[in-house]
């Protein structure tokens, strides 16, 4: 019943009922962090466990009525402050009634830990809640939130939470209570998610994520965005909350940022303990980094006293040359964006970023998303620097695909402008430029690795020249891509056909008359070849264009 009132609160739209509503579940919310449940397997309906979900959803529910009835807000901000109050409580009674010295595994102890245990699992319910709904408060009364739950995770009690879940999953006593909250530790781990210091600090980082973020852009923005990904796409940041507000305040901005930063050396100082970590541990670890960096870079763009732009840089470049860190998609998406959005706020590190940016694309092996994000943040770069940086890239690129016995041959084609199709067709893409060669070396082994560097290749090259919306570059580019049909492997020619065949349409008709002629051919030769790799490729792709055209 309790929960059913909890998900209907976003949805009352009386003032007299969500007050009546709000009046229901505050005394829950008070007591939340002790609540005991009785052993029942009905609990186990509600995900991850009853304590976390009834956290969550009583915060989510007094949060939201807060926010759509703006005469409930001082009464819900009050009871919520009284709940931190409650928990800061609890848990310095609970760190200090431990028993160091106690017969290990003692029923005295296993008490203690449980009761720790509850409150943690409590508070990682409001900390989830809150950072969902973090625009209820004001910035200055988010300031003063993370500053509470910060002195809240204190030192002693993080320590005293790893200690309580360490004697849960170590004692041997026999009982059903016992027995339950084994169930609730293994179901947390499987669920990728395992119990510890670390999930608080998860989300206690991504509540200061939320938090600065409202600083930099609106919260109808962000409902469903990534905030990196909504700066990216061009938000002007003035239009945030108002300009005066975050002038005065600076004072919130360099605590935010303080706060990231002490968090960015404790990851450091505990690095070499997390590698010898379980996966889930190091990717808790990674989020929590990514939080912190997102939070930086939040502050820096706000303003540069406050975060410096060079320790993010150094932070980001250190994430960058460390193959584990990149390997994880959350940590990697962050790293990547923040380099480009920091590039256009201190532009004398673009040049640095648009060459770290192509040499991850080749050397760093990135999968996945991960490879299209760092494409579309090295098109962004390179839109900040000037069109001849823009062409360089696109021939180091080019020669990565090129192999050491054809450069010469190939470089020859890129700069007369031959598409390389059948001699008909030539661009004077930008007569007078000429490579300088690639500066990245490139040692891979095995047609599977090859290509799969190359198709990453492949698509940091149509992202570069589709983002510059020039006919010429288009050129550049398609050209580029076609003079590699047949001389890596098939796979890679059917990336290219695709791409090609997308960058054909931003070009002039030239182009993509050469183009058609092209696939003619490769089509017939996929037919007369039996090369299905290459006749899949432009068979997709034409099915592609008429359901367009349709």
């Amino acid at each position: 019943m309790l929960l059913a009132l909890c998900k209907a609160a976003p949805l009352v739209q009386n003032l007299h009922s969500a007050e009546k509503l709000a009046e229901q579940l505050t005394p829950y919310i008070l007591e939340a962090h002790t609540q005991i449940f009785c052993q029942s397997p009905f609990f186990r309906a509600f995900e991850p466990s009853p304590s976390e979900a009834l956290s969550y959803n009583l915060t989510t529910a007094l949060l939201s009525l807060g926010v759509n009835h703006g005469k409930l807000k001082g009464l819900v901000a009050d009871k919520l402050w009284v709940y931190l109050d409650n928990c800061a409580y609890a848990t310095n009674a609970a760190t200090s009634t431990q028993r160091p010295n106690s017969e290990s595994g003692s029923l005295a102890e296993l008490e203690d830990a449980i009761r720790i245990v509850t409150i943690t699992i409590s508070i990682l319910g409001f900390l989830d809640a809150a950072a969902t709904y973090a625009n209820f408060w004001t910035s200055s009364e988010r300031l003063a939130l993370i500053g509470r739950i910060q002195s809240i995770l204190s030192e002693s009690f993080l320590v005293a939470a790893e200690t309580a879940f360490s004697t849960i999953r170590n004692s041997h006593f026999h009982s059903s209570n016992l027995k339950e909250w084994k169930r609730y530790v293994r179901h947390y781990a499987a669920i990728g998610r395992p119990l510890g210091a670390m999930l608080l600090q998860k989300s206690f980082m991504w509540l200061l994520v939320a938090s600065s973020s409202l600083l930099v852009t609106d919260v109808e923005k962000l409902r469903g965005n990534d905030v990196l990904e909504v700066l990216m796409s061009g938000t002007d940041i003035t239009t945030a909350e108002s300009l005066s507000e975050r002038e005065v305040d600076f004072e919130t901005i360099e605590t935010m940022a303080d706060i990231a930063s002490d968090e960015m050396s404790l990851l450091e100082d505990g690095a070499d303990y997390l590698r010898l970590g379980s996966a889930w541990q190091q990717r808790l670890a990674f989020s929590v980094k990514a939080a912190a960096l997102t939070s930086y870079l939040n502050c820096a763009l706000l303003n540069d006293d406050a975060a410096d732009p060079e320790t993010l840089m150094s932070w980001l470049e250190d994430a960058l040359a460390d193959p584990i860190q990149m390997a994880d998609e959350t940590l990697a998406n962050v790293v990547l964006r923040s380099m480009a959005l920091i590039s256009k706020v201190a532009p004398g590190f673009a040049p640095s970023v648009s060459r770290l940016l192509p040499r991850f694309i080749v050397q760093g092996g990135p999968r996945g998303q991960t490879i299209l994000v760092a494409s579309n943040c090295l098109a962004y770069v390179l839109n900040t620097l000037s069109q001849d940086a823009i062409i360089t890239t696109l021939y180091t690129l080019g020669n990565v695909l090129s192999s050491a016995s054809n450069t010469e041959k190939a470089l020859a084609g890129i700069v007369n402008g031959d598409l390389g199709m059948d001699g008909s067709a030539h661009s004077a893409v930008y007569n007078g430029k000429h490579s300088t060669g690639s500066s990245i070396s490139l040692a891979i082994s095995g047609e599977e690795e090859t290509s799969a560097v190359s198709g990453n290749v492949v698509q940091a090259i149509f992202c570069i020249a589709s983002s510059c919306n020039d006919a010429k570059i288009t050129a550049l580019a398609q050209s580029m891509l076609l003079q590699k049909i047949d001389k890596i492997s098939k796979t890679t020619d059917a990336r290219i056909i695709t791409e090609a065949a997308a960058l054909s349409i931003r070009g002039g008709p030239l182009e993509f008359r050469s183009l058609l002629k092209m696939y003619a051919r490769i089509a017939h030769e996929g037919v007369t070849q039996n090369n299905e790799v290459l006749l899949a490729a432009v068979c997709q792709l034409f099915l592609i264009k008429l359901s367009e055209l349709s």
